[in-house]
């Protein structure tokens, strides 16, 4: 044999090494290969449509959309600019087979948390689709793409205001999201049957996104997020609305102001379900729509500082009592009552995460319209 045919012998030998490794890496990787159901997670995914909008929004006056000490963009400091819109994206399946979805994140994070899990697995966002259902995914008003108003913070810096007018931002450290989403007792040690990936809680810490919430909204102290998430419903003509954590009551917010566009409300582990609060006519307007309601495991295991567990799931117990009481349909999951141990808070990013997304398209297959 020549040395030129030696020479692409062992090119093409070469090629088809990395082919195989990349194809045994696809198909066959930890963070490739869970399959809950088979051809559920696999081959291409096919979409009749992909894309992004806003939802509402107000275009305002402000004298301070550059700050005083910007020397190196001399922007206009005056001028009109847009606040309070909501960024979504969104997924349509070629062939649709349920109703569709809007996921909405809870504090600190934005939609990403949707996507892919920490360590690089399928989030629900993918996953829903595969499943049939066109799926939205906002970013909170003030949070991540949706944008937020800097008009407090240039006047703070130009001496406008007072330094104690600047916005407030919450940011959870390692430690504090390790306790606060019920990962184990204390950081770097996980509970046994733990379902998050803990390698990755860095990677977690990546996504987490400073949350301002209502400091940052016109007129000030007014949450528009469940205001937009019923604009959103409206819009695409019906959907099931999916809210976690600080959003975990969001569903039911953007409901007493517009059921128009919601056919289903889930709330993942909300602080409250508000039980104690809302009126009987409030009780009267939820009860209209199927309601769903989920908790991980390890709700008492912890010592938490921000978040009381068992009292958000008596509470979320006493309010799905109570829109049954009024004709409703209210159900809720607790996941170690149903025979699924060790999910925590950030249960759509656990490693079981396809098995209690099936676990909820199970129940709005059988609850909505």
């Amino acid at each position: 044999m020549s040395k030129l045919s030696l020479i692409k012998a062992a090119a093409n030998s070469a090629l088809a090494s990395v082919l195989a490794f990349v194809m045994v890496s696809t198909y066959s990787g930890s963070a490739q290969a869970q399959d809950h159901h088979a051809g559920g997670t696999r081959g291409p995914l096919v979409l009749k449509e992909q894309g992004m909008f806003y939802v509402g929004g107000d275009v305002v006056h402000t004298d301070w959309a550059n700050g005083p000490r910007n020397g190196l963009f001399a922007a206009p400091r005056s001028g009109d600019i847009a606040i309070n819109q909501m960024y979504v994206t969104f997924m349509v399946p070629q062939v649709q087979r349920g109703v569709p979805i809007i996921l909405m994140h809870g504090g600190n994070l934005s939609g990403a948390c949707y996507e892919t899990t920490p360590d690089g697995r399928m989030g629900w966002y993918e996953y829903f689709a595969r499943k049939g259902h066109a799926v939205y995914l906002p970013d909170q008003v003030s949070r991540a793409r949706s944008g937020f108003d800097l008009t407090p913070f240039n006047e703070v810096a130009a001496g406008v205001r007072p330094p104690t007018a600047v916005p407030n931002l919450l940011v959870l450290t390692k430690a504090g999201s390790w306790q606060s989403f019920r990962f184990g007792p204390s950081l770097g040690t996980a509970f046994p049957d733990e379902q998050f990936p803990v390698e990755a809680i860095d990677e977690l810490a990546k996504q987490s996104i400073p949350d301002q919430n209502a400091d940052q909204q016109q007129p000030p102290g007014i949450n528009l997020t469940p205001t937009r998430l019923a604009e959103l419903g409206v819009k695409i003509g019906g959907a099931v609305l999916v809210g976690h954590s600080e959003s975990g009551f969001y569903p039911e917010l953007a409901a007493l102001q517009n059921t128009a566009g919601l056919r289903g409300l889930i709330s993942i582990e909300p602080a409250s379900c508000a039980a104690a609060t809302l009126s009987k006519e409030q009780i009267a307007k939820l009860a209209k729509l199927p309601t769903l309601v989920v908790f991980g495991d390890h709700l008492a295991d912890v010592s938490n500082p921000i978040l009381n567990w068992p009292a958000a799931l008596a509470d979320c117990e006493q309010y799905v009592a109570e829109i049954n009481q009024a004709g409703g349909v209210a159900t809720m999951l607790h996941l170690p009552a149903a025979g699924v141990f060790g999910n925590s808070h950030m249960m759509f990013q656990d490693k079981n995460n396809l098995q209690v997304g099936d676990m909820i398209l199970s129940w709005i297959d059988e609850h909505v319209e």
